[in-house]
């Protein structure tokens, strides 16, 4: 599908879920006019949204669809009933969240759609509920000018860079959420080895530069094996930088500016050509293929240098919280932002929504309101969380039911303001800064905006996903006899499966797509 990509400037702004720009929080009360960015990249006078209810509103019911965030999900007419009464001060509605099991959720929105039935919101993302189908089925109203009139704080804070990734043929077409748009990957080593043998870890940056390391735990380590490969997941510091992921074995060379083939890459090639002389050297499990644990093999403490535990942290706090034995990191690289980071979490309006206007103020005034987003995430104070610290204001830090205790979740960037949330275990103060430091250095790539639609390839996509699945175990562990002759029959049998024809489908659908966005 082509996909619109007009610029878009903006005040700068907006976990896991799901890293991250400094929100600017603008005053709701002001009634004077001020010159605002807003979501098309024009500046006009727009006066700031106020919390002040105009007296002719008729008080209106809004639903939003989501997928369900967990199965206990309980105490929702009183969480509903608490919010509602600052959203019927703010805009005069009421919320209903209309929340689908993850087994019904696709097929129910589908159905909705194809039916033309009354909803207002919706949550949508690349990976459920699909953005690209819904907006290809005409499912979803545009954007921009209730942004411009209705969204001032929406448009604060979103990431500007993010537009592009819901822009389609010129028309802002969902909300995208704040979030982890690119989380660096770290190489992970065991503390107490790197004290006994003295290693300078921070200098350590790829692959190629653990060689000697390995060799001394080899050599000095017997109970230790020294680098942890498994079944899905491959070494650390195996990245292949200036390169965007478009789907299974292309990739896009952000130098060359072209699409190439992922075993055509000098960087993949040799990544996999060392791992191949680490296997047989002896610094990988012999069984490392078969091992489908990642995380049990690494708390086991038997390996010298680990993958992180889904993040690089400084200080090695997440992979020690996870692995349980105290970890160092070494920073490897930060992968480019893609169109598909942005939009893991985003919210539409529906094209059948009876009040789209005040859709759009609602969804203002829960980027507007910490407060009210945080109850909509968190529940009740006293019933789904308690406070911690700072009791009443925007730095309160609470703690938050998990487990088979948790009766409420929604994640606050399917709500929208991830940088709003409040101090909890499910984010703390130190790991949103971090992910906001996260977004901030990364590259973005140059074909931000652009998606690649498998629609039309995807007999040949499941073929290339099945040869990937039966020979990538055996190129992470680098467990091959010959491993020039493993790369050739690996080249051979994407082809046979049709990764051609996919790299020609994804060429022609971004040239359509440049065509537009000249």
């Amino acid at each position: 599908m082509s996909r619109g990509n007009k610029k878009t400037k903006q005040v700068v702004g907006g976990v896991v879920s799901m890293g991250l720009l400094v929100s600017v929080v603008l005053s709701g009360c002001s009634t004077d006019k001020k010159e605002e960015p807003n979501a098309t990249g024009s500046s006009s006078a727009v006066p700031k949204t106020t919390t002040a209810v105009e007296p002719t509103k008729e008080l209106v019911n809004i639903s939003w669809y989501m997928r369900k965030p967990i199965d206990t999900m309980k105490d929702q007419e009183a969480i509903e009933a608490e919010a509602n009464k600052t959203i019927k001060s703010g805009v005069n509605a009421n919320l209903h969240f209309n929340f689908i099991d993850a087994a019904s959720w696709e097929d129910k929105m589908k159905l909705m759609s194809a039916s033309g039935e009354p909803y207002d919101l919706v949550f949508t993302s690349n990976w459920t509920n699909a953005i690209d189908s819904n907006v290809q089925k005409g499912a979803f109203l545009p954007l921009d000018d209730l942004l411009k009139k209705y969204g001032q704080d929406i448009l604060a804070k979103v990431d500007k860079r993010a537009w592009k990734s819901v822009t389609y043929n010129g028309k802002i077409m969902a909300i995208p959420g704040q979030g982890p748009f690119t989380t660096p990957n770290g190489i992970v080593f065991k503390k107490d080895l790197v004290t006994k043998y003295n290693l300078d870890y921070k200098k350590i940056k790829n692959l190629q530069d653990l060689e000697p390391y390995l060799e001394t735990i080899k050599k000095n380590e017997p109970t230790i094996t020294p680098l942890l490969v498994t079944k899905t997941v491959s070494a650390p510091g195996d990245f292949i930088s200036d390169h965007t992921n478009v789907t299974k074995g292309i990739r896009y060379d952000e130098k060359a500016n072209q699409f190439v083939l992922e075993t055509d890459i000098p960087q993949f090639v040799n990544n996999y050509r060392t791992m191949h002389d680490y296997y047989v050297k002896g610094y990988v499990a012999k069984d490392a293929a078969i091992k489908t644990d990642f995380t049990a093999e690494a708390k086991s403490g038997k390996y010298a240098i680990m993958r992180d535990s889904g993040g690089y942290t400084e200080d090695g706090s997440k992979s020690t919280a996870l692995f349980g034995f105290p970890t160092v990191e070494s920073l490897a690289f930060y992968p480019i932002i893609a169109t598909s980071n942005m939009v893991g979490a985003a919210t539409a309006i529906s094209k059948t929504s009876k009040n789209p206007e005040r859709a759009m103020e609602l969804l203002n005034l829960v980027w507007k309101d910490k407060k009210l987003s945080n109850t909509l995430a968190y529940g009740l104070e006293g019933k789904n969380y308690t406070v911690k610290s700072g009791a009443g204001t925007d730095a309160m830090s609470v703690d938050a039911k998990s487990g088979a205790e948790q009766t409420w979740a929604i994640w606050h960037n399917w709500l929208g303001p991830l940088w709003d949330q409040w101090d909890s275990g499910w984010n703390s103060k130190a790991s949103l800064e971090q992910m906001q430091k996260n977004n901030n250095e990364a590259k973005t790539s140059s074909i931000l905006g652009f998606l690649f639609n498998g629609e039309v390839v995807k007999s040949e996509i499941a073929q290339v996903n099945a040869v990937y699945a039966e020979l990538q175990p055996i190129l992470y562990s680098g467990a091959m006899p010959d491993y020039d002759k493993f790369l050739g029959e690996m080249k051979q049998r994407l082809k046979d499966a049709g990764l051609e024809k996919i790299k020609a489908e994804a060429q022609k659908q971004l040239d359509a797509w440049k065509a537009q966005n000249k």
